[in-house]
């Protein structure tokens, strides 16, 4: 498990409605649209890693993407890249298409657990979500309550092959728990 401290950044980010299963791909193209020249006044940005894929399902104190569950009801997902740190709220390009938004996420820690492999199924997600959380509880810090997990994946999601894929689960930690750690 590694710990993780984010300073401030920006994301663009859409929201997917559809069965659950593979909304990422949709969400991927409606962001990646954006990136590529989707935006006022028309430039190309470059891509950054990871793209972050949550459930947008829970009210979160701050915004945080998670994967969608494996059951069958229509599930949504939060799809967003993370933006050059040159932009600022004021100096981000616009987005064309209103499914597209640019949040700044606040600083936080995560503990993330990297694997490789194509995208991770729930049961994957649940298990490395198990895993951190025992490890966190082993060194006696606390993750944070009712924030769901990240899901992030550091590869093209339609060139790169499975075996060469990285992917990471991340939790939420509370960082006033990490000054009494084991």
């Amino acid at each position: 498990i590694k710990r993780r401290e984010w300073e401030p950044y920006l994301i663009a980010e859409t929201t997917v409605r559809q069965e659950a299963g593979k909304p990422e791909s949709s969400g991927f193209r409606t962001v990646a649209r954006y990136i590529f020249g989707g935006n006022k006044p028309r430039i190309k940005m470059a891509m950054t890693a990871p793209v972050r894929t949550s459930s947008a399902g829970e009210q979160m104190s701050m915004t945080a993407p998670v994967r969608s569950t494996s059951d069958t009801r229509r599930q949504a997902t939060k799809v967003s890249f993370v933006l050059s740190s040159k932009y600022s709220r004021r100096t981000a390009p616009v987005p064309l298409d209103r499914a597209v938004c640019i949040k700044q996420i606040p600083c936080h820690v995560l503990a993330v657990r990297s694997f490789s492999g194509g995208p991770p199924s729930a049961r994957r997600v649940a298990k490395e979500r198990s895993n951190i959380l025992a490890a966190l509880e082993a060194r006696g810090v606390r993750p944070l309550k009712n924030i769901p997990e990240l899901v992030y994946g550091y590869h093209d999601p339609f060139i790169t092959p499975s075996f060469l894929r990285r992917n990471e689960v991340a939790l939420f930690v509370d960082a006033s728990s990490l000054a009494t750690a084991k």
